[in-house]
């Protein structure tokens, strides 16, 4: 439908739409690379994924990318309304430090997000204006910068544009612990592309412990807020 390449990954917009959901969606996921981004703009309903369920409502905004098993359940009286884009990363070698960090958010939640872009993104594909591609294309870069600025901590912000690519796994495991309360060694290696072994050395390079150790210090600090 409409190519753009954003820090480094070559994305493909495969589906763009939005409504009323008046029907349950059942569990599934999606394949490998695959990036369904939903803005909720009105009515109600819930997200179900595996881990926890999602009361949805106006402003709200989820990503369920591959591998995520997701449902949702559809309030009949007050139906969700929502704008929804499918992404497909077909190209992630040279992802820089803020790609990468968008690849990795395979799955977000997120409250009070502006779906202003993403309402463009939908009036572009519609009305298919003179060149409404190339139109999609920069709203589309416009909207996953938006994205990854909401889920990055702010502690990051000023500093990721100055991470070489060596360092971006830094920045990746660093997000695996914040927002995976499950996170297996297995996850992170996959997560920034080396193995197992290697992670647990980059472990040790970056905070001096194990991955066992890293996990119970950032489990126990959560569980002081």
């Amino acid at each position: 439908m409409t190519d753009f390449n954003w820090n480094g990954i070559n994305f493909s917009v495969t589906d763009i739409g939005g409504g009323r959901l008046g029907e349950d969606i059942p569990r599934h996921a999606h394949a490998k690379g695959s990036y369904e981004l939903h803005f909720i703009t009105g009515g109600s309903g819930k997200l179900i994924t595996d881990n926890k369920a999602y009361d949805l409502g106006a402003r709200d905004f989820f990503i369920t990318g591959e591998g995520i098993y997701h449902q949702q359940v559809a309030d009949k009286a007050d139906p969700v309304e929502d704008v929804f884009l499918m992404l497909q990363a077909n190209d992630v070698k040279k992802a820089t430090a803020i790609g990468a960090v968008f690849l990795s958010s395979r799955f977000c939640f997120l409250r009070d997000f502006d779906s202003t872009v993403a309402y463009e993104i939908l009036k572009e594909f519609r009305e298919k204006r003179t060149d409404f591609s190339s139109a999609i294309s920069g709203l589309a870069i416009k909207l996953l910068t938006d994205i990854t600025r909401a889920v990055l901590p702010d502690e990051f912000i000023g500093t990721i544009n100055h991470i070489n690519l060596n360092d971006r796994r830094f920045v990746l495991i660093e997000q695996a612990f914040l927002y995976s309360d499950d996170l297996t060694l297995t996850q992170l290696a996959n997560t920034i592309g080396v193995c197992e072994r290697q992670t647990q050395r980059l472990l040790k390079k970056y905070y001096g412990k194990s991955f066992r150790e890293k996990k119970k210090e950032c489990q126990e600090n959560k569980c002081k807020f």
